[in-house]
């Protein structure tokens, strides 16, 4: 049987896509959900009972992971969109699974860092089992509120790991919220299109320049979300393979660069680390190691290569009041202004310099007055 090629301008069918909805609370995620095509829904959260008269699917309440790890494509056979509800509360039931084996527990009852490799692995042979079925996945998340200086982040509510990797792996993703229209009236709208106030991805070009695609009565639009997926993917299936990997590498980059900035703890250093390792085969993976070294710097972390992990920078133990009184009359004795002296040495104040400087401090202002000195604070 000969080989079905399909040329680098020819544009590539795809049959299923994942979609990716986190929400503020209340705005009736789980009943999105049930506006798929021909959905089911895998109702780890265990709400879809809340959604009344618009729970228009099939549901499984999963109790434990056991109760739909071994699925069989003749299960969703009369079923077209599978709806995870909740993401995180999957990856949790795969992490929860795992821990009833004695040798995936660390002594604390934790997961060891080994077993935390295999639910990420289980997790994503699992979506990659239901694509190969021809199903869309749907991931409904929560929405978790986040501050960055003085910027407020909306984002999905997992750890950075699993978040960097449903980015990667989602071909359309949008942050639902509710917003005050010129009416007065608070109508909820989905943004597909990346901002610094929320990670987005759209690959199925929704909501023409600004992203935005308003969220109807789903009483009287019952295919409100199967619409948003079919237009999703007659877009995808007009571009050629190329056009399509450039465009989700542009995006990868722009959420990968907003990660970066969110980032504050040697953690998030580490979980983006780890990301990184699984894209290096990435087009942007130098734009993308760079955003992160960039952001490390930042912080003051550096990373410990024998243990291959992001350390916080050593605390600060400045000269105390009296020395600093110390070296201010010892500027004044030799006509240098303090100012121009921190200027010069590149800190802010005085109580900026190191408390192990102090002596090297006092012996350059006093060579100083001598011409002898250098810049040592």
């Amino acid at each position: 049987m000969s080989l079905n090629i399909i040329s680098a301008d020819q544009a590539l069918n795809v049959s299923a896509i994942i979609t990716y909805i986190y929400a503020d609370p209340g705005l009736g995620k789980t009943s999105l959900g049930f506006t798929g095509d021909k959905a089911i829904s895998f109702d780890f959260d265990r709400g879809a009972h809340r959604t009344g008269e618009l729970r228009r699917g099939a549901v499984v309440t999963v109790q434990q992971w056991a109760d739909i790890e071994n699925i069989k494509e003749q299960d969703l056979a009369p079923y077209n969109t599978v709806v995870i509800d909740t993401v995180g509360a999957m990856l949790e039931a795969i992490k929860t699974h795992l821990l009833k084996t004695a040798n995936n527990r660390q002594q604390d009852g934790a997961l060891k860092l080994k077993a935390q490799g295999l639910a990420n692995m289980k997790f994503k042979q699992y979506i990659n089992t239901l694509l190969s079925f021809g199903k869309d996945v749907v991931f409904i998340a929560h929405a978790s509120e986040d501050q960055n200086g003085d910027q407020v982040i909306y984002r999905p509510e997992l750890g950075g790991k699993n978040r960097n990797e449903l980015y990667r792996i989602a071909d359309i993703m949008g942050y639902m919220t509710t917003v005050t229209t010129g009416e007065g009236k608070n109508a909820r709208v989905i943004n597909f299109k990346p901002s610094p106030t929320h990670h987005a991805k759209n690959s199925g070009a929704l909501g023409g320049e600004t992203g935005e695609v308003w969220v109807p009565d789903l009483k009287s639009h019952p295919t409100f979300l199967a619409d948003l997926i079919a237009q999703s993917k007659a877009h995808i299936n007009t571009l050629t393979p190329a056009q399509l990997a450039l465009a989700k590498a542009v995006e990868d980059l722009e959420n990968w660069k907003q990660s970066c900035e969110e980032a504050v703890y040697p953690s998030d250093l580490n979980h983006l680390t780890e990301t990184l390792k699984l894209d290096k085969e990435h087009v942007y993976y130098q734009n993308m190691r760079q955003a992160m070294l960039a952001r490390a710097k930042v912080l003051g972390c550096t990373f410990d290569i024998p243990r291959e992990t992001w350390i916080e920078p050593p605390e600060f133990n400045g000269i105390t009041e009296a020395q600093r009184d110390e070296l201010q009359n010892l500027l004044a004795q030799a006509n240098l202004d303090v100012m121009a002296f921190c200027e010069n040495q590149g800190i802010d104040s005085l109580m900026a310099i190191e408390a192990s400087k102090f002596n090297d401090v006092k012996a350059h202002i006093i060579n100083t007055t001598q011409g002898q000195g250098a810049a040592i604070a």
